[in-house]
């Protein structure tokens, strides 16, 4: 059981009934730049898997072009939209990536779409020449924002109202982050993070990417640190992955025996075992993970990791039968066969 892995999905099973979604439209073009739309996009999914709440994802993210055909970005990698402007659900944030951001200045049609729904989204973010199409209109008339530093003369000459500032990595307006040049998008996309879903979430993520990300300071002290989207049974779970990570084992076990007195979905079974789980206690994991009933979201990961439990403390017979459940609940044959944990039972696995 990989620890990583097993951070993703933990975090992602607070116990709360999950709300709906927001929705991330990333708008896609011909001749983008790759990182100014795969750099936001990693950030934002990968804070979606630690925000998410109840095993369901804090973010819904899909492509938007002005139609579905494939398209290439940087000219080289094909791109397929998931919508067009014509069937797109309503956004709640919209990311719009730089490159030849005139392919979207440009088109009319494009430009309706945009205006209408950056105006009426909580979150917009531009990265590097992305700022261009919203300046052409006006959209950050006296406001101050950022582009790619050699396009600083270009977006100042069209947004003469707006007060363009150089040498910034990003700069927030609210309902608009403008970063600078292809990799400040990363940057934008975690304060972005940092502001929806806390402090850790922006941190863990950063992590998880190996993206050395250092705060602004006058931001960072606006940033909760846990997940202000949370109520306190939440917030205390948070607390006990955090004690996890730090190897605080018996304070993470405590607070999930605590939580799981009365849980209800079988997140708080999930946190225990995999407290005990990283404690070495496998038997106690073990009983644990079995608590996690087969409806509950958390299911997957519980009789994944129950697997790997088994086949630790030598039981291969119980480890296969959790594992053939796992795989039925939609954990990878890849996975489990690349995992040392599950190595006394791989064999078997190959014949699944």
């Amino acid at each position: 059981m990989k620890l990583i892995l097993l951070l993703v999905l933990l975090a992602s099973s607070t116990a709360l009934a999950a709300p709906k979604p927001k929705n991330v439209a990333i708008v896609v073009y011909d001749r983008m730049e790759i990182l100014d739309f795969a750099g936001p996009s990693e950030v934002l999914a990968t804070a979606s898997k630690f925000a998410g709440l109840g095993g369901t994802p804090a973010l819904n993210l899909y492509l938007v072009g002005k139609t579905t055909k494939p398209l290439k970005a940087q000219g080289f990698i094909d791109i397929t939209p998931t919508y067009s402007i014509d069937n797109a659900p309503k956004p709640d944030i919209v990311v719009i990536p730089g490159g030849m951001a005139d392919n979207v200045s440009n088109d009319a049609a494009m430009m309706t779409w945009l205006t209408s729904v950056t105006a009426t989204s909580d979150a917009t973010l531009t990265v590097c020449t992305g700022a261009f199409p919203l300046a052409k209109v006006g959209a950050f008339d006296g406001m101050e924002i950022t582009t790619f530093y050699g396009a600083i003369e270009g977006l100042r000459a069209i947004a003469p109202k707006a007060r363009v500032t150089h040498g910034r990595r990003f700069v927030d307006n609210g309902r608009y982050i403008t970063t600078a040049g292809v990799s400040a998008g990363i940057d934008g996309a975690l304060h972005l993070a940092a502001r929806l879903f806390g402090r850790r979430v922006a941190d863990q993520t950063a992590r998880y990417m190996e993206y050395h990300w250092t705060p602004e300071p006058y931001l960072a002290t606006g940033y909760t640190y846990w997940n202000p989207s949370l109520d306190d049974r939440g917030r205390q779970i948070q607390q006990a992955e955090a004690a996890v990570e730090e190897k605080k084992y018996g304070d993470a076990i405590a607070l999930f025996e605590k939580l799981a007195k009365t849980d209800t979905d079988g997140s708080a079974w999930l946190g225990l075992g995999n407290a005990r789980y990283f404690a070495r206690d496998y038997r106690g994991a073990i009983n644990a993970y079995a608590r996690v009933g087969e409806k509950s979201a958390s299911f997957p990961t519980a009789v994944y990791n129950l697997a790997c439990s088994f086949a630790l403390v030598g039981d291969k017979a119980k480890a296969l039968v959790a594992i053939r459940k796992a795989i039925v609940a939609g954990i990878s044959k890849a996975q489990a066969l690349a995992d040392s944990d599950l190595s006394s039972i791989k064999d078997d696995i190959q014949k699944i």
